[in-house]
């Protein structure tokens, strides 16, 4: 017999806990680095990123007031009103965490509000005539970002940085990536018609994006491309993974669940209207409640339809244990 079979080596469990410790601060120096102990009272640093935030706001007042004006005059635009609030809101949950932080990262800040100050100097609208305005709002949310990071520290932003990333939503997009998911979501939901027709045994004849019935021709437009309720469901489809799910893999699952569940819902709205006008009245697309707003009720199930799936995935890491077995009690 060897002597290894009678002898066991045993670590005590004070020992195990300072082990993991240490690999825990060797496994964040990095970002420690960037942190420095806060030097004043908390009550301080909180009402000073409170005047900073609202100075940023200041500065960019007359921007803001552009913003809404376009999100007034593009429907696709609509839901960035509403980023700010869902923003703080997320934040708003980590409000402990928050106003308890230690930590500050001033240099790395202001590095990060330099950059968005560059930015803001940066759009020229002799350069970015379409997009000035995208330039501008960047500007905001980097500065915005980095009066956080400056005031609470790199570490507590990685602990909240859905909120903060929630705030890239107010940015409009580029013109040239807005023509180009325009016209992805344009030719997808014309293919998406075409096969539907064609389960239904609708006679058709197409021409590109032009679809002629026995009675009526109708156009998929720019503006039948459906990318307003897409936006929307990108954005629902990011929220609920970050508040149901837990696994990277589930939550990727459910955003790449938007395009063609989008695309399908237009497909819907856009034969139904079809078949309505060709076989009933054609005002149902020419002038009609159902044409400007009929939409909505397809928006409402294709969010059902999301959020059935992201309790779906939330079941199912569960049952792979995913959750831990305290949270798995209080959740069921």
């Amino acid at each position: 017999m060897h002597l290894s079979d009678h002898l066991s080596i045993k670590v005590p469990l004070e020992d195990r806990k300072h082990a993991g410790e240490r690999a825990s601060r060797l496994k964040g120096e990095p970002l420690q680095a960037m942190s420095q102990p806060l030097p004043f009272r908390t009550w301080i640093r909180n009402g000073l990123s409170l005047l900073l935030l609202l100075a940023a706001v200041a500065w960019f007042w007359q921007p803001l007031v552009s913003l809404f004006s376009l999100t007034q005059q593009q429907e696709h635009y609509s839901h960035i009103v509403l980023i700010p609030c869902l923003s703080l809101y997320v934040l708003y949950l980590d409000r402990k965490a928050i106003l308890a932080s230690r930590e500050w990262s001033p240099w790395l800040g202001l590095l990060v509000v330099g950059l968005g100050a560059w930015c803001y100097w940066s759009a020229d609208a002799a350069i970015f005539a379409p997009d000035q305005l995208s330039m501008t709002m960047l500007a905001l949310v980097l500065m915005c970002w980095g009066i956080f990071v400056a005031c609470f520290g790199i570490t507590l932003c990685r602990k909240v940085s859905f909120g903060l990333f929630l705030l890239l939503f107010m940015v409009p997009l580029p013109s040239f990536l807005l023509d180009a998911v325009i016209g992805f979501l344009q030719r997808s939901s014309a293919e998406a018609t075409a096969v539907l027709f064609s389960v239904l045994g609708v006679p058709v004849f197409r021409q590109g994006f032009v679809f002629s019935l026995s009675n009526f021709s109708i156009h998929v437009a720019e503006e039948c491309s459906g990318i307003r309720s897409a936006i929307s469901l990108f954005i629902v489809s990011l929220v609920a993974g970050h508040f149901f799910l837990r696994s990277a893999w589930t939550k990727l699952g459910l955003v790449m669940v938007v395009v063609p569940l989008a695309i399908v819902k237009n497909a819907f709205r856009i034969v139904g209207l079809s078949l309505l006008a060709n076989y009933v009245d054609p005002t149902f697309i020419t002038d009609s409640t159902l044409h400007r707003n009929g939409g909505i009720p397809l928006f409402l199930l294709s969010l059902v339809v999301l959020l059935s799936l992201a309790w779906l995935l939330r079941r199912f890491e569960k049952k792979f244990g995913h959750f831990p077995p305290k949270e798995r009690i209080l959740s069921s």
